[in-house]
């Protein structure tokens, strides 16, 4: 299928959206709930499993549904899309991501931007990204190395749901839904001054997973 860079800019950008809606307003009907903490985590994780397979499985083929700026960052790095598309993509995921914000913001509160008040720092957080952000990055190209993409619909999903109960960070691993997750005060929410930690850990976890899977390439796939 052939498909304009406008469709592709606009999948991402949907797609981002889904996310940071889903994520937020899950915590926002959490707190209307009243749900104790436990009970918000485990809605988040489930709400966010599904959304990303469907997300995923919509926008696969236009765009690849990179919906993250670490998952482009890595795809750049591989040679496998150029500069342009990269910084492209990157901005209408932030963008998406923003405007997911401030869609769920909407559909709870009457106020479409807001400002966390979430601090979530230190060295166990930043790990936790780190090793969040490895394993998504690393999962979606080892399993594109063994010729396995049809798999990731349904891997990504899993990885993050596993990630919201083994990592400290519950598991952002994307710039781009951290910084929208910036834009409202719901209990899932980031504070400003520590979106540069998770940027940063997000980073080094999808660096270290282009390493990685260069390290385990087969001869023939080299």
């Amino acid at each position: 299928m052939n498909f304009t860079s406008w469709q592709r800019l606009s999948a991402e950008l949907l797609g981002t959206a889904g996310i940071v809606a889903v994520v937020l307003g899950t915590s926002h009907m959490a707190a209307s709930l009243q749900a104790a903490p436990a009970i918000d985590l485990i809605m988040n994780a489930l709400a966010t499993a599904g959304a990303l397979f469907v997300l995923i499985s919509i926008f696969g083929s236009i765009s690849g549904a990179h919906f993250n700026p670490v998952a482009t960052l890595a795809l750049l790095i591989r040679k496998e899309i150029t500069a342009s598309v990269a910084v492209s993509y990157s901005l209408v995921q932030i963008a998406g991501a923003v405007l997911g914000a401030a869609l769920a913001n909407l559909m709870f509160t009457d106020q479409a931007i807001a400002f966390s008040s979430v601090e979530r720092a230190g060295t166990a957080v930043f790990l936790g990204e780190v090793v969040a952000s490895f394993g998504l990055v690393f999962l979606i190209l080892i399993l594109a190395q063994q010729g396995k993409a049809n798999l990731i619909p349904v891997a990504v999903p899993l990885w993050i749901l596993a990630g919201y109960f083994f990592t400290v960070s519950t598991s952002f691993a994307n710039p781009a839904v951290t910084i929208g997750r910036a834009f409202s005060d719901a209990g899932s929410s980031i504070s400003w001054s520590s979106v540069p930690m998770f940027i940063a850990a997000q980073v080094l976890g999808a660096l270290l997973a282009v390493g990685a899977a260069v390290l385990l390439k087969s001869k023939t796939e080299r």
